[in-house]
């Protein structure tokens, strides 16, 4: 049996390169519940491109909550998920990450629920104010779900909560020269003080096997 949509609102974590969203879920009043009822949610969250998942760091933070599974998709490709942590977001491919969640509410303690969803963001272009903001949902990302007592197989409506501001750290144009300047002496001058440690290594060697003669 299908119920109403779900009525989530959403909070962020302090600007970073991995923030957490916590989605908060409103539990359906008991009074307009059959009985008996299973009461359980299906979610399906498409993120901006900015934005990727960890499939192991959900596996972990999942454990023991009231997610009882779940299924990461992209838009592009199907079956599971292979994760390019590298891929910049300015480049010329775009995927969106899907999460698929199930949801079930204890018997014992029906109330409201949190679900955290760590991100993770991917590099970007260096902007003036050191600072990018992606505003979810949106265009771009969008969530869907519902409320159910027995499984459901039409399609989950839309639901639009109140869209939260995702601030993310980026370099900065003034800072670009100074930076295309230092990286490759640290390049070097990490590799220069390696090459050093390797011939004072193999010196002291070659000193204390012709110590032993």
């Amino acid at each position: 049996m299908s119920l109403s949509s779900l009525n989530v609102d959403l909070s962020i974590s302090t600007p970073s390169l991995h923030p957490t969203i916590t989605l908060h879920l409103k539990t359906p009043s008991t009074s307009i519940l059959p009985d008996p009822c299973n009461l359980q949610a299906k979610l399906s969250i498409r993120l901006p491109d900015e934005i990727f998942l960890d499939p192991d760091e959900l596996s972990d933070k999942f454990a023991g909550s009231a997610v009882t599974s779940y299924s990461l998709f992209n838009s592009k490709t199907q079956g599971k998920v292979k994760v390019d942590i590298e891929r910049p977001a300015i480049s010329n491919i775009t995927e969106h990450t899907i999460l698929n969640l199930n949801i079930k509410v204890s018997e014992k303690k029906f109330e409201n629920l949190r679900i955290e969803i760590p991100l993770h963001v991917r590099y970007l272009n260096p902007t003036e104010d050191g600072k990018t903001i992606i505003k979810f949902p949106s265009t771009e990302g969008k969530i869907k779900g519902r409320w159910y007592c027995t499984e459901i197989s039409d399609s989950l409506p839309f639901i639009d909560p109140t869209p939260v501001n995702i601030i993310i750290p980026t370099g900065q144009h003034s800072h670009q020269p100074f930076v295309e300047l230092i990286t490759p002496l640290v390049i070097w001058a990490g590799w220069g003080w390696l090459i050093y440690k390797i011939i004072r290594l193999r010196n002291r060697s070659k000193s204390l096997k012709e110590k032993d003669f």
